[in-house]
């Protein structure tokens, strides 16, 4: 879901789903410039005919455009409410990590990096140094193709290091720690463990025998990319079940930038598989999805004739969610129910069947995808009424719709809610979730409560009807009106 191949997501600590799906099998960038002008002599006798892979790439491009689902820079998205990132890396042949969004659409390596994007994010953690942003990755991909996911490689860790593969029980031990189990047994024997540990270190680089702190561990070669550049920048990069059971003051201890020169909370998860899959559910009912258009057909009657008589047509129409009066009505409604149903249903971790996870400790966070999704048909209705994503998302008032749904408390429970255009009511979401009653809250002694909830106002909305001045150019462009 991004504009630089992240999309965003509100939550009240902090699109995708967290298994590979088929239609990424093969994919190349077509962006590549050998791949688009091919071999020129197979040509010279069709100098008239559209060169088809140059005719790919501007249906890219122009999808590109259409499926942006953020605007502006990471750094600003967070200034508008998100806390959460979710990034569909691509590792492209030259060993760079960039983006893509699906199968037709790569963000392009001179817009935004990896690299890039977390020194956006740093910067950011760096201005704001008491919250905490988490980085989901999901559906990697490679520009090689489906083959270039397989290979594995043989990587030394350091056991002491932020990003290396710690003690299982030491996870253990800072669950319970965090959530005041067994406090007296842990100040007798923890520290006098960690005193001794640290003895036989000394004794151990003494000795030479340094080499002892280190350990190997296989990782797909896509994920050791990706552990490259977190390392460089300094941001911690886990697989999801170092997150399991913590509370966030344990994720932010976790995820605590200070510790390699930096300020704020910033930390990157996902499964460590061959996709880096998301570290939640994610509610991707694919039967179930609601887009912003759809079309159907309808019948229609001849003059004089009845439909007894089968003198009928079947008439071409569409349903648009930009029609917040008349068709619009029923895909909000439809949305609504989806949305609520991700929430509210009964718990299980089958990942065509909406509602929470059941088991939490492989599924640490339930994913409310509160958005258009996007299919061929929609993206073909869509382009051809003139209409991008962010566009839809706009003129539907979605994300208003969504801010209301969570402060009148008509979800059971929210973990990480994803939106579309998070410049667009962003903040609002944000302040509701984020003073939604029943959170732990830290007070002193003798204080009261804090209020929450519907004891406070409702934020304000934004309605903005305004058409980016950039879309109407390239529709004219596109269009010729």
């Amino acid at each position: 879901n991004d504009d630089d191949g992240s999309g965003t997501g509100t939550s009240t600590g902090t699109g995708a789903t967290s298994e590979y799906s088929s239609e990424y099998d093969g994919v190349d960038n077509m962006n590549n410039a050998e791949y688009n002008d091919g071999d020129d002599n197979n040509n010279n006798n069709n100098n008239n005919a559209a060169h088809p892979s140059r005719w790919n790439t501007i249906t890219t491009k122009l999808l590109s455009l259409y499926g942006k689902t953020q605007a502006g820079t990471v750094y600003e998205q967070l200034n508008d409410g998100a806390r959460a990132l979710d990034l569909r890396p691509k590792i492209y042949s030259n060993g760079t990590v960039g983006f893509h969004h699906g199968s037709l659409i790569d963000i392009p390596l001179n817009s935004i990096t990896l690299g890039g994007l977390l020194k956006d994010a740093k910067q950011w953690c760096n201005d704001n140094p008491k919250e905490l942003v988490i980085i989901f990755h999901s559906e990697l991909v490679h520009e090689a193709g489906y083959n270039g996911l397989s290979s594995m490689v043989y990587l030394e860790v350091d056991v002491d290091d932020a990003y290396g593969v710690d003690d299982a029980t030491d996870d253990v031990n800072q669950a319970d720690d965090a959530n005041g189990v067994d406090d007296a047994y842990a100040g007798d024997n923890a520290y006098n463990a960690d005193d001794a540990n640290a003895a036989d270190d000394a004794n151990q680089a003494d000795d030479g025998a340094q080499e002892q702190q280190y350990q190997y561990e296989y990782y797909y070669s896509g994920i050791a990319k990706m552990r490259e550049v977190y390392e460089e920048l300094g941001v911690p990069y886990y697989p999801c079940g170092k997150l399991t059971g913590l509370t966030v003051g344990g994720a932010m201890e976790m995820a605590d930038l200070s510790k390699t020169g930096g300020k704020g909370y910033l930390i990157a998860v996902d499964r460590h598989d061959m996709y880096a899959s998301f570290c939640g559910k994610a509610n991707w009912a694919q039967d179930q999805l609601v887009s912003c258009h759809s079309r159907y057909y309808e019948a229609q009657q001849h003059e004089g004739g009845n439909s007894e008589d089968g003198n009928t047509d079947a008439q071409l129409s569409y349903i648009h969610c930009t029609d917040t009066t008349g068709t619009g009505v029923s895909k909000l409604s439809a949305l609504q129910a989806y949305v609520t149903a991700s929430t509210n249903n009964e718990a299980s971790d089958n990942s065509d069947t909406l509602g929470p996870p059941a088991d939490e400790s492989y599924y640490p966070f339930n994913q409310i995808q509160g958005f258009w999704q996007v299919d061929a048909t929609s993206v073909q209705i869509g382009i051809m009424h003139a209409s991008n994503l962010l566009d839809d998302n706009r003129r539907s008032q979605v994300n208003e719709e969504m801010v209301k749904m969570a402060y009148n408390e008509e979800f059971d429970a929210i973990s990480v809610f994803a939106l579309d255009n998070v410049a667009l009511n962003g903040n609002a979401m944000f302040s509701v979730l984020r003073n939604a009653c029943n959170q732990s809250v830290m007070k002193n002694d003798g204080e009261l409560e804090p209020a929450c909830g519907q004891d406070l106002v409702m934020p304000n909305m934004q309605i903005s009807h305004k058409l980016p001045l950039v879309w109407n150019i390239v529709l004219f462009v596109v269009y010729g009106a």
